[in-house]
């Protein structure tokens, strides 16, 4: 177990420098950004939106909703006093990851009691799904056009989330309970799909339509999602 979880990990890290070591001119009219929205999109819609209402049904769906309608009249409130983008935005997009990332550390942690043959195919499958993610979260985190060492101790935070997640699962999973996934599958979910709105998908279709071409980058991001979850 825990060498898998290191693999899925050292991976994860390998295809998040990948973005690190682009030129950051002009990045957020780049490719890469628009890809890593598309990507963001469909692990929201095909991944994230059907495990809360799988483990919460209804309730789950609806306290994400309630979540994402706080953080956009919120949002709406500050873009009408003419205030900049706030410098929180950054930080609730990479809590909302990390907490989603924790949470499948905590779901491979829970995994020792299955048989070895779907043990290795939840391996596989987990390992495709977190290298990908973490190409994506590293391509929007750049978009931040932060300093380089701000870019990178934010995303190895989010990187050691999962091994963070399975380490409690270990430890101690015996004190979670379905009101806990509820809390905080709905805080990240919720929160998350507020910034996919307003950081990346607004500022995509501005970019998309003054050239179209951008939109297969975007839908490259949404349909690989979907091959690959």
């Amino acid at each position: 177990m825990h060498l898998e979880a290191l693999i899925i990990t050292l991976c994860m890290f390998a295809l998040a420098a990948l973005p690190i070591f682009l030129p950051r001119k002009n990045w957020k009219k780049g490719p890469l950004f628009l890809f890593g929205t598309g990507a963001l999109l469909g692990l929201c819609v095909f991944d994230l939106l059907p495990d809360v209402f799988h483990q919460n049904g209804i309730s789950g769906i609806t306290f994400v909703f309630i979540v994402w309608v706080i953080y956009s009249l919120v949002h709406l409130f500050h873009s009408h006093q003419h205030k900049t983008r706030s410098n929180l935005s950054a930080y609730i997009f990479l809590t909302a990851i990390s907490l989603h990332c924790f949470s499948s550390g905590l779901f491979f942690g829970f995994s020792d009691n299955l048989s070895s043959h779907l043990l290795r195919t939840l391996f596989i499958a987990l390992l495709a799904h977190k290298v990908y993610e973490s190409l994506a979260v590293s391509s929007l985190l750049v978009s931040y056009r932060r300093s380089l060492r701000w870019t990178v101790a934010m995303l190895t935070l989010y990187l050691l989330s999962f091994p963070a997640g399975v380490f409690f699962a270990q430890f101690f999973g015996k004190i979670i309970n379905p009101l806990v996934f509820l809390v905080v599958s709905g805080l990240a979910l919720g929160s998350l799909a507020g910034c996919l709105v307003f950081d990346f998908l607004l500022p995509s279709l501005t970019y998309i339509r003054r050239n179209l071409i951008q939109l297969g980058w975007f839908a490259a991001g949404v349909i690989l999602t979907l091959f690959i979850i």
